[in-house]
């Protein structure tokens, strides 16, 4: 008889087979049963440990053979003291490796996020509904000063606000938030008098972990503010730096009435409308008149005179007004995070991105977890061409604002740029996940449908875009591009001549090329001779599309040599996206000039080192 013979011949005289069936049938429907359990009652224990269950149930059909064989004849068979070494042995093994699975609870899976907090909209109990603003004013002060300590990870304002009246339970939205606890409360102004009440919670367990009500006078309202943040450090095991001590407990005024017009400031000037953006400057101006060294203030009014020219077309000397309030703030208070975010932010719209990107390290230097300054250093270097250094930026911004759309696009035209395509649509998706119908992600994964000549998906998604963006000025400048790289240049035309009726000057240069391919060689000419030395006067600009369009005026001209010239210069100031020039038709001229082809072989090689550092740093 044959080894396997006589071993089944065995199994089948130990009852092997039916102790087995038996325990894999009631493992089966214990598993079974835990599952109904979590997916219709919602049970938190029982979904933190399914994963132990299905460890221990596994080891113990190791166990179960085991028994039955030693057992499964007719008759007793004594427990031998080698059954028990291994049963016990067994035993340990699967309960380290279930830990080390399951990690005993959701909190131990999580270990990583332990130090992570979100501040949520607190509630206005006051009897004045119109005390709202005070109410949020306090959330993102607490919000802010917790932002202070490098030890803990904090959710973004921009992130948290939307929670505000939610009916959704702290497990849901620490879920949501990736947080390990939530910090509620509420606000009750009466007077000179303001009652603030929070509670932290364990955002795993629903458990409260600490709740204070403080009941005092408004001047003490920024002593509560540093209390409550120096609580939550400690409740949350995070360590204070002698820096982060001295930033906590420092009041931004010693004036209440400076404080509230603030807020009130603030408050209008996040309503990013123009009447407001009026209401802003005229509150923060109010703030400065009873405290003139309320640095803060001076950082409001900086973003509000900056948000006028960004945001309303105001005139550029508005950034000039923005810069002069913004250096009074720092000036100040030389370790006000917002005072050098403000004056970056001035810098940046005025075209220095080097001293800007300089202000934004200051910014976080003093609030490591500032998101507007965080996402700003990492489209700035990603602008500069770092992108290594881009990814690390906009993924910690990531952490700290989840549902900023732009950082989800930001990596994903990154990746882009490495060529690694599935990577930069899986990111595309992530943030079309947060907002389906926000037109840059739609035109972003257009121009990566261009790049990959995939010229159906292109033209669906520009008119997806014209659906719901018919209007905007980048849905156009798309709209353009798919025409272009399907040779319809008369449409192609309309919508240069569009943009370029919308004061939308990045119309301009491609119209030379359609214009060209429509047989109107003395028209392309005469606006390309203009654009050129229109552009003559920006030649020292840090702008690299600047740069990039006056070669790409060159090379339709002709003049593939200063077209090389000025492609590099735009290559030394950050351009990385080699592959895009050598399938883009407007420099059809150059794609076959053994310059260019050299030029694009650097900067892929550029590339190259950086995918490398990348994938060495994990991003």
């Amino acid at each position: 008889m044959s080894f396997f013979s006589s071993f089944f011949s065995e199994l089948k005289s130990r009852n092997v087979r039916k102790t087995m069936a038996i325990y894999i049938s009631s493992a089966l429907t214990t598993i079974g049963i835990v599952k109904l359990l979590i997916e219709v009652y919602k049970y938190e224990i029982l979904a933190r440990t399914f994963p132990v269950v299905v460890t221990l149930l596994l080891f113990g059909l190791a166990s179960a053979f085991l028994f039955a064989w030693h057992h499964g004849k007719e008759g007793s068979q004594k427990l031998q003291k080698k059954e028990i070494v291994i049963h016990s042995l067994i035993a340990v093994i699967a309960l380290i490796i279930s830990i080390r699975v399951g990690g005993g609870t959701k909190r131990s899976a999580r270990a990583s996020d332990a130090k992570t907090i979100a501040v949520l909209p607190f509630k206005n109990f006051s009897d004045n509904k119109e005390d709202e603003y005070f109410s949020d004013g306090i959330t993102e002060d607490i919000l802010t000063q917790l932002s202070k300590i490098s030890d803990l990870k904090v959710i973004s304002r921009t992130s948290v606000m939307k929670y505000k009246g939610t009916q959704k339970t702290i497990l849901d939205i620490g879920e949501e938030l990736g947080v390990a606890a939530v910090l509620e409360g509420s606000v009750r102004r009466d007077g000179k008098r303001v009652r603030i009440v929070g509670q932290l919670i364990d955002a795993q367990s629903d458990e409260h972990l600490w709740a204070e009500t403080y009941d005092r006078e408004m001047k003490d309202v920024f002593a509560i503010q540093s209390e409550v943040a120096r609580t939550i450090a400690e409740e949350l095991r995070a360590k204070l730096s002698p820096q982060e001590e001295h930033l906590i407990a420092t009041p931004p005024t010693q004036n209440p009435d400076a404080y509230a017009y603030y807020l009130r400031g603030r408050d209008h000037y996040y309503r990013y409308k123009k009447e407001d953006n009026e209401a802003a400057i005229t509150l923060f101006k109010k703030a400065l008149q009873l405290d003139t060294n309320y640095a803060l203030a001076y950082a409001g009014l900086g973003d509000a005179y900056c948000q006028r020219y960004q945001r309303f077309q105001f005139p550029a000397d508005w950034i000039d007004s923005a810069i002069v309030v913004s250096k009074r703030s720092v000036q100040v208070d030389p370790m006000l995070a917002e005072g050098y975010k403000a004056l970056g932010l001035a810098y940046d719209a005025a075209g220095w991105k080097e001293k800007a990107l300089e202000q934004y390290y200051n910014s976080v230097r003093f609030n490591p977890n500032f998101a507007p300054a965080i996402g700003n250093i990492g489209n700035l270097q990603q602008s500069f061409g770092n992108l290594d250094e881009a990814l690390k930026w906009l993924k910690r911004s990531i952490t700290v604002s989840p549902d900023r759309v732009h950082n989800y696009i930001g990596v994903g035209n990154v990746y882009q740029i490495f060529v690694w395509d599935s990577l930069a649509f899986a990111w595309y998706d992530k943030a079309a996940n947060l907002d389906p119908d926000d037109p840059f992600v739609m035109i972003q994964r257009g121009w990566l449908h261009l790049t990959r000549g995939e010229m159906d998906s292109a033209r669906a998604i520009a008119q997806r875009v014209q659906k719901v963006a018919p209007n905007w000025n980048f849905r156009l400048d798309y709209a353009a591009g798919v025409e272009i790289f399907s040779k319809n240049y008369v449409a192609a035309k309309t919508m240069y001549e569009a943009l370029i009726a919308n004061d939308f000057p990045e119309g301009n240069y491609q119209l030379v090329y359609v214009l060209q391919k429509l047989g109107q060689h003395k028209e392309a000419k005469a606006l390309s001779n203009r654009l050129l030395d229109e552009y003559s006067k920006k030649a020292d600009t840090e702008l690299t599309g600047v740069l990039l369009e006056i070669g790409y005026l060159y090379a339709m001209s002709g003049s593939l040599a200063d077209a090389n010239i000025w492609i590099r210069k735009a290559f030394q100031k950050g351009w990385r996206d080699y592959r895009w020039l050598q399938v883009d038709p407007r420099l059809e001229n150059l794609h076959n000039d053994r310059t260019f082809q050299d030029l694009t072989r650097e900067m892929k090689a550029t590339v190259d080192e950086m995918k490398t550092r990348v994938r060495s740093a994990g991003l």
